[in-house]
């Protein structure tokens, strides 16, 4: 080949090699760019939600969180920060939700663990509390403790003396706890300091059995006999003094479970309606209490009192969903009611 031919061939290749070169170098620094892009965004957002919610703009600050969450799915801060978002505006659904996402991404963390026994005691939910506190003590023993109260609440007395009696035994009952542990451990009936101890006669029982009951003074036995009497006789006699004990004593989680069980027995009871959606509106369900309450209202047939406490309910579920159009609407019900009767 003449050394001229030689010279070009070798030119061309320099030139072309150049070219795919370069081009390679301009994907790079372009895709280097974006990842960049997305990080400075990723840090405007998320600062963004933590300067909204120290000022209580929770929906500005979970609207960026969701923002951050689009950027990176699986960083748990984001997921911390929506869940204790969603927690403040009382959504617990929703706070459970991210918190258990995090925690799937990282099991062990203890301040994710603590803050979703939070939200599990928040919703009277103390089964489920003391089983992530279960798992917050085999990573911090020294939190045992915690569980003497959640016990309590959940009604298993006897379960917070022993725990009391090892921890006194270890000498590791806290000073927030003595006064406690001295009112149980005194107490030859460990029940005697539950909140529900107290018996009031004056609430609906079943007559026949009425003088039988008011005999007993255990913490949960009213509500314990009264459950007692509509599982042998499902009847509605038996189920309105079980329902209205146990809004008395803001066993929610209860109430809701045996009023979901009458409205299969009794679905044209108003008052069982009723009770669903209070039960709701507690446990922050207040959508599906608005459903409810409304569904109830086409059975109430000349009840101003009753129809009155669906008003009242009706209206604390729309203002806790952020309706203050409809919750003026059936507050200003209720009270026409409340002249007119």
């Amino acid at each position: 080949m003449p050394v001229f031919l030689r010279n070009i061939l070798v030119w061309t290749i320099l030139l072309h090699g150049g070219s795919v070169l370069s081009a390679q170098e301009d994907v790079v620094s372009t895709e280097e760019m974006l990842v960049e892009q997305q990080s400075i965004n990723f840090q405007t957002f998320f600062f963004e939600a933590l300067a909204q919610k120290a000022i209580g703009n929770y929906d500005k600050a979970i609207y960026a969180l969701e923002a951050c969450h689009d950027i990176d799915k699986k960083d748990r801060a984001v997921l911390f920060e929506l869940s204790k978002n969603y927690s403040l505006q009382f959504k617990y659904t929703e706070a459970e939700y991210y918190a258990k996402m995090a925690l799937e991404l990282e099991p062990e963390n203890i301040y994710m663990l603590r803050h979703l026994k939070e939200i599990k005691t928040k919703q009277n939910d103390y089964d489920g509390a003391i089983v992530v506190q279960m798992r917050i003590i085999a990573l911090n023993p020294e939190e045992e403790a915690d569980l003497i109260i959640l016990y309590i609440k959940s009604g298993e007395i006897d379960q917070a003396v022993s725990l009391l009696k090892k921890l006194d035994a270890e000498n590791k009952v806290p000073e927030g706890l003595i006064a406690l542990k001295e009112s149980l451990l005194q107490q030859g009936d460990a029940r005697a300091i539950s909140p529900a101890t107290t018996f009031d006669p004056s609430d609906s029982v079943v007559p026949d059995e009425e003088n039988e009951r008011e005999l007993m003074a255990s913490p949960t036995s009213k509500n314990e006999t009264l459950l007692e009497a509509f599982e042998r006789d499902k009847s509605y006699k038996n189920l309105v003094p079980l329902l209205e004990r146990e809004l008395k004593t803001k066993q929610f989680l209860d109430l809701l479970k045996h009023s979901e069980e009458g409205l299969s027995l009794f679905p044209a009871q108003p008052f069982v309606y009723l009770m669903k959606g209070t039960a709701l509106i507690q446990l922050r369900k207040n959508a599906e209490a608005a459903e409810v309450l409304q569904e109830g209202l086409d059975y109430l047939i000349d009840d101003p009192e009753m129809e009155f406490r669906f008003m009242e309910q009706l209206s604390l579920a729309f203002k806790a969903m952020g309706d203050n159009k409809k919750a003026t609407e059936y507050f200003n019900k209720a009270q026409e009611i409340k002249q007119q009767s």
